[in-house]
């Protein structure tokens, strides 16, 4: 596995991170991400949220590469 460099330029993920690909996968990470969000919940209540569907996802979509050879992402939707 390898890591590439990812920025997410906007949305409640925004920063930087990193995306594992295969070692014999493509070049560049995937054109779409679909990332669950982080949850305030503990306990029971988070095992049951996540049970039921309940944890939310944002959607990003790879725009460019920034001159730092970072991949960068695009809030598109919070589902």
């Amino acid at each position: 596995m390898r890591e590439v460099a990812v920025r997410y330029v906007n949305g409640p993920l925004q920063g930087t991170g990193a995306v594992s690909l295969p070692d014999d996968g493509p070049a560049e990470p995937p054109l779409v991400q679909r990332i669950p969000l982080p949850t305030t919940e503990r306990g029971l209540r988070e095992t049951m949220s996540r049970m039921v569907g309940g944890q939310g996802h944002a959607i990003y979509e790879r725009t460019a590469r920034n001159e730092a050879e970072e991949w960068e992402y695009q809030l598109v939707r919070v589902e």
